[in-house]
């Protein structure tokens, strides 16, 4: 099977879903800042074989922001 190379813009989208996600399941649920970096952390980990140049700092950054919480 053939794997597709994970760019910046396919990072960015995912990490506007894992924020997305995250939001949501907060109005039903208290998410701790641990249960925050475990999604991201799965998020990362599925991204990361995608690219080498993959940084997972960027991507939990990302989220964070939008979840304005850096």
């Amino acid at each position: 099977n053939i794997h597709m190379k994970m760019t910046r813009q396919h990072f960015q989208a995912q990490a506007d879903l894992c924020a997305d996600i995250l939001t949501n399941l907060s109005q039903s649920v208290s998410l701790t800042l641990g249960h925050i970096d475990d999604v991201i952390e799965s998020f990362c980990d599925m991204c990361a074989p995608t690219n080498p140049q993959f940084d997972r700092n960027r991507f939990r950054s990302w989220v964070l922001e939008k979840l304005e919480l850096s």
